[in-house]
Formats: C-alpha cells, structure tokens, sequence
C-alpha cells in the first residue's frame, strides 16, 4: 500500500513554478478599487530587498540618464527664459522702465521657476520607465534597460499628470501644508497608471487617489521609511544609493501590484 503512494522516482517532476497571469485575471481598476487590499512595511521592504538583485545597474543607470537628460534641459531652457524667454523680458523691460529692482527680481524668480518645472516634467517620461522597471520586476516579469525608454509613446499624457499633480500638490500646500502632503501622497500611482494601465491623466490621478486612500496613513509611512533609508545611505559618499534607490523602485512597484496588479508584459 505505502509502495503505490510512494511518489513514482521515473515520473517527470513537478515545478513550483506558476504561470504568468492572463489578462483576465487581473483585476480592473474598478475591481481592484473594489476589492481592496492591505500590506504590512516590514514585510513590503522585506520582499523588495530580495528583489533588488539583477536589478541595482538598470535602475541606478536609468536614474544617471534620467539626470543628465534633466541637467541639459534646465540649462537650455534656461538660456532660452534668460535672453528670449518671458521672464527674461519682463525682467529687462521692469528695469529699464523704471518699475524697479524689485518687479525685475520677481520676473527672474518666476522664470526660475517655470523653467525647473519644465525641466522636470519633461524628465518624466524616463521616470516613468525607471518606475515599470520597479513594476516588472515585483511581477516576476522580465526587466532590461531598455524599458525605460519603452514608454516614450506615453510621453505627453505623462507629462501632463506630472503637471497637473505638481500643480494641485502646490496648491494644497499653500492651503495650511496638509491638503499638499496629502495629494502628494495620493498621487503617487498616478504615472504607472498612464503608462501600465493606458488611463487619461485624470483617470490616473482619481484611481490613484481612491486607492491610496483606502491606506494613506499606512502607505505614508512607507514612503517615510524608505525617504529614511535612502537619505542615511546618501551620506558616506552616496554609496548606498547603488542599493537603496533600487530597493525604493521595487518597493513603489511591489505597492503597485499589491494595489492594482500588473498586465503581461508585450512579447
């Protein structure tokens, strides 16, 4: 009797292994809303940790690329405020028009301003490819560097969610800090969801909200940690950079498919 229940030593072995999910098993936004979820930080850092092998070059070297693109766009923008721009105008015209140091000082401020806006907001789309590196791999799925520049065809959709997400966090943070750090918060899926799900910036920014809000407080402390984390590795030289900003990317990914899964990546 033991002899027939005894596993056959010829019989092909089994795999642990599970397959890739279908698109039909992933949850829709409106499901995975619905549903709900819930993480403990120990354990979401824990598990990105152990993800962040095979990964440390591709997202280190994506976030360089990400910041040089973003050094040459600020100094060229700008060039471009400073002698042709608006605030560089209005600056000239304020001072020798006799409007005063003060209105030309303003002008320059707000042409500062506007141009490191600009700047980072056309750096977005790399962003948003560093982040699906993340989201890859927290889905077992493969990852190489070029998918972070896989989704420049997402491009302005992109850029357009980080404006207006910088525009209504600003906003808010005028408005007594609070409503700021909150839609701070809320908003940070809000580009993977553009570029994952292929939602409107508004869509985005909504099922963004609407999730992280289910757990703001639980997800805040998360991104408190991992700010932590990363800001005391900075300190003997940036070293631990080569392994924290890695461990962050995962985690945000990690977060996402916990929150929303994660499509088959296209063969």
């Amino acid at each position: 009797m033991n002899e027939t229940l005894a596993q056959n030593p010829y019989s092909v072995p089994s795999s642990e292994l599970q397959d890739l999910p279908s698109p039909s098993q992933v949850p829709t936004i409106e499901e995975a809303l619905s549903r709900g979820y819930d993480f403990r930080i120990g354990a979401l850092i824990g598990e990105s940790w152990r993800r962040v092998k095979g990964t440390k070059g591709i997202i280190f070297g994506g976030f360089i690329v990400m910041y040089v693109v973003a050094f040459i766009l600020m100094n060229l923008l700008s060039t471009v405020l400073v002698f042709t721009g608006v605030a560089g105008l209005a600056a000239m015209q304020a001072l020798t028009q006799g409007a005063g140091l003060g209105m030309g000082v303003v002008a320059m401020g707000f042409g500062f301003m506007l141009m490191m806006t600009l700047g980072m907001a056309l750096c977005y789309p790399f962003f948003a490819g560093i982040f699906m590196v993340g989201i890859r791999r927290a889905a077992d799925q493969p990852v190489s560097f070029n998918e972070i520049f896989s989704h420049f065809r997402r491009s302005v959709p992109v850029i357009v969610t980080a404006l207006l997400v910088t525009l209504l966090s600003s906003i808010g943070y005028m408005l007594f800090v609070i409503p700021g750090l909150y839609l701070s918060i809320a908003y940070i899926l809000a580009i993977p969801l553009v570029v994952e799900r292929g939602l409107s910036p508004w869509q985005a920014m909504e099922a963004s909200r609407k999730a992280i809000g289910q757990h703001w407080f639980k997800v805040f402390g998360l991104l408190l940690v991992l700010t932590l984390l990363m800001s005391l590795s900075s300190l003997p030289l940036g070293i631990g950079l080569i392994w924290t900003l890695p461990l962050t990317t995962i985690a945000l990914g990690v977060l996402y498919r916990t929150v929303f899964g994660v499509l088959p990546a296209p063969r």
